[in-house]
């Protein structure tokens, strides 16, 4: 990726002794191309390293406000005189690297402690960009007038945490030796004079930018419930599925141990299921010192139980979970109705896009915590909806947009270090830039990101026949959907690469779905559209269309029809109208014979063609292919699959099962926001006669829109400035 100079900071970047001469690996590569020798040669000790940084500084104020430039590679977390004030930066690629501006106050005169505790986690993975060798921080304090108060960095590298990586090598388990930790680092008077003077990063070459996005929101929050047991166990149960540090003090001596088990579901037995379904396996032992002690973990997890397991002697003084999550108001959106199943479902997909959505939109909080674009699309819509605001958006569009430097193609996972290229998802790009354009009208960010879209199509055309279709691409996956034995059967091998002869059903959809949206965009910016489709939809039909059954089959070769043939064709309007009825109908029958992720595609498409109350009753259905499903089995934020077992790893919070709050809020509600229109919303309500009651409330652009059926009367009002007008 091409490197840019521009930036409004320029940061004087420091690290240790041990990373100052270290050059960087450059780990970005095509997904089959190898990965580069050096990684091979790493040693271990550089991995896992927790730095803990100190600076003091002086006021002459009781009360003086400041304003700090932070950031850090991987990840910092920032104390004032020993009092936790957040965490950063959201990860990004070291061209586009992000720095955190935040305001701070010291409430009294004399001296201050600014202290990092600094993270270099070293794997290859989907979380950060690590595992290049780049481990430093930058930090600037100014008062409000601008002067640069002078800060001199001391550090200190620390051995108190250990563990085997879990997930897919996403995190490190953190056992924690409280004997080895410096106890009061964060505050001013504790002694530092051995620790050593941070230096210069010689390598530094980040091209640095504001972080466009906000700070994460903390809070602590207490168990729902503890279960105390009289051989000393502690077991916690938050209610619902959490992410976040689970926190104790406690008070022992010297080498007494506390394990502690975290869990997302309890055994049959009542014992925390720690080795989670998902993969992860949240076992890790304490170890105290004398006295008080309070645990210090750095990574988050998502669980909902853990027990806690103290040594004899140990006493256990406090319990609660630092919960971190992007900001979110959890009254921005709101469904009430007289199916209170339907708001069952609601509030969980609801808790898996608060909780999936950290500092970009991870596809699950625990096994991988990676930006999928795919998973993106939906999560981005629902978390759109449910905060109204687009800045989330806009980063995950630009983190996307920045693979286009690796492959024009892009890849599937931003902005992580693990090179990983998924065709369908990348297809999907133009999707995210049509979510934007839709909430903001913004063109001058669509025109910035139009050429990303356009250039991802054009890498795609190389594998383009003579009619049009796209046959073996081999350099991405082509993944259809997820997990495998959720594809309906789909009639076509598909390997990694794809070496098959012959084209298939939904890769070609999806590409003329592609290029279908970004003729959209292109009119939208008053542009001709770049693509003229009579030509490769034609050729579409004759490869896939089966007059005898009215569907769409799985691969020019193939008779099979599976759902996903022809849920694409249809929700991109690729379907001759008079053809509609059999693959509605067809739909219809299969029910989720998918993904959850599918379920989106599935949904809004029949909404498009009216088909409103098959839409109520298919977010309903109590088959073992539902969000009733996911109820029955005891969920608290909507899972990966339809079901626990339906996938042999399956994490309990997956927001791309969030299909219902799209549908719910924009198609059944009738609520649309569209900055293009004059008044800026529009309102078309298609709840069901046979539902007695149905509101929906959500709040953007300034206003507060309602949508209430109470027996046969609907009533829509729009709220703005305090005063309410109906239409």
């Amino acid at each position: 990726m091409e490197i840019k100079k521009d930036t409004e900071w320029k940061p004087r970047w420091l690290t240790t002794e041990q990373f100052s001469d270290i050059k960087p690996i450059h780990l970005f590569h095509k997904e089959q191309a190898p990965s580069p020798e050096e990684l091979k040669k790493v040693p271990d000790d550089l991995k896992n390293i927790h730095v803990l940084v100190r600076a003091c500084f002086s006021t002459e104020k009781d009360s003086e406000r400041f304003m700090l430039k932070v950031t850090a590679d991987d990840h910092y977390k920032l104390y004032l005189d020993g009092t936790f004030v957040t965490e950063g930066p959201a990860a990004g690629y070291p061209e586009h690297y992000y720095y955190n501006e935040i305001p701070v106050e010291c409430r009294a005169e004399g001296e201050h402690c600014i202290a990092l505790h600094l993270y270099y986690q070293g794997l290859v993975n989907r979380v950060y960009n690590s595992g290049d060798l780049r481990f430093a921080f930058a930090a600037e304090l100014t008062d409000m007038q601008g002067k640069q108060i002078p800060l001199h960095f001391c550090y200190k590298k620390l051995d108190c945490y250990s563990g085997e990586t879990i997930g897919y090598e996403t995190q490190f388990l953190e056992n924690f030796d409280s004997r080895k930790f410096p106890k009061g680092w964060k505050t001013t008077d504790f002694d530092n004079s051995s620790w050593n003077n941070a230096v210069p990063a010689k390598w530094a070459d980040y091209s640095v930018e504001k972080q466009p996005t906000k700070q994460l929101f903390f809070s602590k929050r207490k168990p729902d419930k503890l279960l105390y047991y009289k051989d000393g166990r502690i077991l916690l149960d938050m209610g619902e599925e959490v992410t976040g540090y689970l926190c104790i003090t406690a008070e022992g001596k010297a080498g007494n141990t506390i394990e502690i088990l975290c869990g997302e579901e309890l055994e049959e037995d009542g014992r925390v299921r720690y080795k989670m379904r998902c993969n992860c396996t949240y076992r890790e032992c304490w170890t105290l010192a004398d006295g008080v002690c309070e645990l210090e973990p750095y990574d988050y997890k998502g669980f909902r139980y853990a027990m806690i397991r103290p040594q004899k002697g140990v006493t256990i003084h406090h319990i609660y979970v630092l919960v971190r999550y992007y900001p979110f108001d959890e009254s921005k959106c709101q469904i009430e109705t007289s199916e209170k199943k339907l708001e069952q479902i609601f509030t969980i997909c609801k808790n898996a896009v608060k909780l999936g959505t950290q500092e970009n939109y991870v596809d699950c909080p625990t096994r991988e915590k990676g930006q999928y674009l795919g998973d993106a699309i939906v999560t981005a819509h629902a978390q759109v909806l449910l905060t109204g605001e687009t800045d989330m958006l806009l980063k995950c569009i630009d983190q996307f947009a920045a693979t286009a430097g690796i492959c024009p193609g892009l890849l599937a996972v931003a902005p992580g270090s693990l090179m990983q290229e998924i065709a369908d998802f990348s297809l999907l790009y133009p999707q995210l830039l049509m979510l934007y354009y839709r909430y903001t009208g913004d063109d001058g960010t669509l025109k910035k990101y139009y050429k990303t879209a356009e250039n991802m199509l054009t890498h795609f055309s190389k594998y383009e026949r003579e009619d049009g279709l796209l046959e073996q691409v081999a350099d991405k996956w082509n993944l259809v959907d997820w997990p495998e034995n959720l594809r309906d059967d789909y009639d076509f091998a598909l390997t990694r690469p794809v070496v098959g002869e012959g084209c298939h059903n939904v890769i070609n959809a999806l590409y003329l779905g592609s290029m279908k949206t970004v003729n959209e965009l292109a009119q939208a910016l008053g542009k001709e559209k770049p693509y003229n489709l009579k030509k490769r939809i034609k050729a579409f039909y004759k490869a896939f269309y089966r007059p005898e059954s009215g569907l769409f089959a799985d691969s020019e070769t193939s008779m099979h029809t599976s759902l996903h043939s022809n849920v694409y064709p249809l929700y991109f309007e690729l379907v001759e109208q008079e053809k509609e009825e059999s693959v509605i109908s067809f739909l219809l029958e299969k029910g989720f014979s998918c993904g959850v992720m599918l379920s989106y595609y599935m949904l809004l498409a029949l909404a498009k063609k009216g088909h409103y109350d098959d839409v109520y009753r298919l977010l309903l259905n109590d088959s073992a292919h539902g969000w009733e499903n996911m109820l029955k089995e005891g969920a608290t934020a909507c899972f990966e699959a339809w079901g626990k077992e339906q996938k042999w790893n399956t994490s309990l919070c997956h927001p791309w099962a969030a299909a219902p709050i799209p549908v719910l809020v924009e198609e059944i509600g009738g609520i649309h926001i569209c900055p293009g229109k004059e008044d800026g919303y529009y309102f078309t309500p298609h709840i069901p006669d046979f539902v007695d009651y149905f509101k929906v409330s959500m709040e953007m652009c300034g206003k507060r829109f309602t949508v209430i059926k109470h027996g046969q009367q609907v009533k829509l009002g729009v709220i703005l400035k305090n005063r309410e007008q109906e239409e």
